[in-house]
């Protein structure tokens, strides 16, 4: 199987699992806001946050490292799979024992309290399931972590929305995520037995130390991104109540839908970019340059085409009862656009060895969000949040970009981004003119009528749309 066949191969894996998460995910969200209403869907989406705020603990950053690493030399596999999976075990029982804690010292009602209990325990297993998934990211056979996530979310989704349709509540939802996150545990480490290695525990205190220094700022990153997206949730959620929370997060989670869309590409390509950095620079640049405009080309329409057509989706998905979530949808669209930018940038960094500056950047960017919804929740409320989100954002893709063009010889040509904001005009001018127009009738004209631009005026080369073709088709 040659390299682009590979690549082709993991994509697909890893997005057909992120599709039927998204899809199914996407549904249930749904489903609890309609049949729970505001102020439940609100403390589901606060338990959710709060508890994903001690989670990114448990990592350490050593996801990352793991892949890479790993992905360069196959025989450290069990080193590290074992000791960071034994380090990821002791971590959870304590983060556990903290979110018990300080729920109990914040003066939330019992069912919110034991809402985020629950979650708890499920969020932390599925942090232990995630050692596994990318020890096979590593041996670039994403088929397995595909397989496991289908599975888990399938059982965790029927069982979920059984639940609603049976008259039950938060409590008895979120035991059904719990017991999902333990089959997914298991079904993690029958995989590694059976194809790659036996996990056992293992406590190398020399490679720990040695490798948390490289590990630590995608620590200090992953905390700072976990702060930066779930604080607005968390600040809503204390200053303004549980009903403002679930119209912010109605429309947040429409925009989560298409946040797999640059992780799924960028963690395909991970692997080869790494090796890239060892072997061949030039081979990085190019890869690194291609992945930038095709992640460009699709941030840029959705994000115009969710502003325009903000309305209608709010009223399909949720009716009426969350038409207060329009104006932050619209807002918080450009966060797609945004999120694919850094998101690509963040991957070339890490490739090139050059985490400390991506970790400058997310620090920075959790520092922001931090000050601009302290300043922007009391006056505007759901709507400051998302204003504080895409300032956030903005500084985010700024600094990556920064560091990149300064640490690499990634370069791209000025005449592309007028191309792609021509194109842009064009097609959101027609969406707003037709904007009366079936919408899903409207989308698909749309984006016919967009890509043809896009080809008519040659955005992308010949051999580089060759390989977007290859990497999405196959």
């Amino acid at each position: 199987m040659n390299t682009v066949q590979r690549i082709a191969k993991n994509t697909a894996a890893l997005f057909a699992a992120q599709f039927v998460t998204i899809i199914l995910g996407l549904v249930l969200s749904i489903y609890i806001a309609r049949m729970l209403g505001d102020v439940i869907f609100g403390k589901y989406s606060f338990a959710l946050a709060f508890v994903a705020i001690f989670a990114v603990f448990s990592d350490l950053g050593y996801n990352t490292i793991l892949i890479r690493e790993v992905s360069r030399d196959k025989s450290q596999a069990n080193k590290y799979l074992n000791n960071v999976i034994s380090m990821r075990i002791l971590l959870s029982i304590a983060i556990f024992a903290l979110i018990v804690a300080i729920i109990n010292l914040m003066g939330y009602p019992a069912d919110t309290k034991n809402a985020v209990y629950l979650f708890g325990i499920y969020t932390l297993l599925t942090s232990i399931s995630a050692v596994f998934k990318v020890t096979f990211r590593a041996f670039e056979k994403m088929e397995y972590e595909a397989a496991i996530t289908i599975l888990a979310n399938i059982i965790r989704i029927t069982l979920g929305l059984s639940v609603l349709f049976w008259g039950y509540g938060l409590i008895e939802l979120a035991l059904t995520f719990v017991f999902s996150g333990v089959l997914e545990v298991l079904f993690s480490i029958l995989i590694c037995r059976w194809k790659f290695i036996k996990p056992q525990i293992e406590f190398d205190f020399d490679f720990l130390k040695n490798t948390i220094r490289i590990a630590l700022p995608l620590s200090i990153t992953g905390i700072s991104l976990l702060i930066y997206t779930k604080t607005d949730t968390l600040m809503l959620s204390m200053m303004k109540g549980d009903a403002v929370v679930g119209w912010y997060n109605a429309a947040y989670n429409l925009i989560l839908g298409f946040k797999p869309i640059p992780q799924l590409f960028m963690n395909a390509l991970f692997p080869l970019m790494s090796s890239y950095y060892e072997s061949s620079k030039d081979s990085l640049k190019i890869i690194s340059e291609i992945s930038f405009k095709f992640l460009f080309v699709l941030g840029l329409p959705l994000a115009l085409g969710m502003t325009i057509l903000a309305d209608q989706i709010i009223h399909i998905f949720y009716g009426m009862q969350f038409i207060n979530s329009v104006v932050a949808l619209q807002i918080l669209a450009w966060d797609i656009f945004l999120f694919m930018m850094w998101t690509n940038g963040s991957f070339i960094l890490i490739a090139a060895n050059k985490q400390k500056m991506w970790a400058i950047a997310a620090v920075s960017t959790a520092l922001i969000n931090i000050a601009a919804n302290l300043i922007l929740i009391p006056p505007l409320s759901y709507v400051g949040a998302a204003i504080a989100t895409i300032v956030a954002e903005s500084l985010c893709v700024i600094l990556v970009f920064y560091f990149v063009i300064i640490e690499t010889d990634f370069n791209i040509e000025w005449l592309y981004f007028i191309k792609i904001l021509s194109s842009n005009s064009i097609t959101g001018f027609t969406v707003y003119y037709f904007q009366d127009v079936n919408m899903i009738i409207l989308i698909f004209l749309s984006m016919s009528l967009y890509f043809s631009i896009l080809v008519s005026i040659r955005v992308l080369p010949k051999d580089q749309m060759n390989m977007l073709l290859s990497i999405f088709s196959r």
